[in-house]
């Protein structure tokens, strides 16, 4: 029996890869477009099927010919290019999960674990967000990623499918490049280890809740992990590092590892406009902890910053990282 991954060279997927294999489970990946580097130092031990969530056949393929029993489903369009093409988002987001679920039933997977985000959580957002919050989301993205967590409901009562999922807020790590409303936080670490000045976009007093992208894949993986018994919330808020900090604060922990960091700041009149009425402190992930014994490895920005600038310096190749 196989392990599923979709988008599984992707920046959590081919980290939930490594726990995986380090487990001597068996890995399948299914990716559109596989980031081959990602797969540095495990590409023998994997197998790579390329294709598109939003075409059912390719779906159902790779589940019926790898003997699946399990599946991580981590493929997705991302925020900003669901915004510019929301029908092609619809697709793949809503689409293709709707056919991971239907793989899933049909043949028999014992369970399917999804990855959705802060950004179901929209109008009305207070200081402290729990998962009794109301979700309405308000972008593209957002909606497809509520749509699937009452979808995979759906399947759960219906089916008898083992459906969980977890909601991460802001993923950061080395070697992102998809632009977002946050990836000044990943850039600016970037561009200090690599001794670079840096213009921040956003403004000093900008923040998110956070969570590392290892913390981030530990956390799919201990949910689909636990008991069956423990799971009673289904849908979980999981939270990174606490409290948040803001632009300004991120640039004063890097400077605490490289002393001679260059950060300017350029508000983008979008992103300010967003966060004006952002007003999310707290991303609470109590039901995590309390049912399934969730607690992030990187809770503190200092070691989040010390782990990933060694990163960078160890495997350059695997976030196409270079001076």
């Amino acid at each position: 029996m196989a392990k599923l991954i979709t988008g599984g060279t992707g920046f959590i997927g081919s980290e939930v890869a490594r726990i995986l294999i380090g487990q001597g489970e068996k890995v399948v990946l299914f990716d559109i477009a596989p980031n081959y580097a990602r797969l540095d130092g495990i590409e023998n031990q994997v197998k790579m099927v390329r294709g598109n969530l939003a075409d059912w056949p390719e779906v159902l393929n790779v589940v019926t010919e790898n003997d699946i029993d399990g599946i991580y489903h981590l493929g997705s369009m991302f925020s900003l290019p669901s915004e510019a093409n929301p029908w092609a988002s619809f697709q793949v987001n809503v689409c293709g999960t709707m056919y991971v679920l239907e793989a899933a039933r049909l043949f028999n997977v014992e369970r399917v674990v999804f990855t959705s985000t802060i950004a179901t959580y929209g109008l009305g957002v207070t200081e402290v967000v729990n998962d009794e919050t109301i979700q309405r989301p308000t972008t593209m993205y957002g909606c497809g990623k509520a749509y699937c967590e009452f979808l995979g409901r759906f399947y759960r009562r219906k089916f008898g499918l083992d459906f969980r999922s977890v909601r991460y807020p802001a993923v950061i790590g080395p070697g992102v490049k998809t632009p977002g409303l946050v990836q000044f936080y990943p850039w600016m670490i970037e561009h200090a280890a690599l001794g670079k000045a840096y213009e921040c976009y956003a403004s000093k007093e900008t923040k998110m809740p956070i969570i590392y992208f290892k913390d981030a894949a530990k956390a799919i993986t201990m949910l689909c992990q636990a008991p069956k018994e423990q799971i009673n919330t289904i849908n979980y808020n999981v939270s990174g590092v606490k409290p948040s900090l803001n632009a300004k604060e991120l640039e004063l922990a890097i400077k605490k590892h490289i002393p001679e960091i260059q950060v300017t700041y350029k508000p983008d009149p979008e992103v300010t406009e967003f966060f004006r009425t952002f007003k999310m402190e707290v991303f609470d992930d109590s039901k995590a902890k309390e049912e399934w014994g969730w607690a992030a490895s990187y809770p503190d920005f200092d070691k989040l910053v010390a782990d990933f600038i060694e990163e960078m310096h160890i495997h350059p190749k695997r976030y196409g990282i270079s001076n």
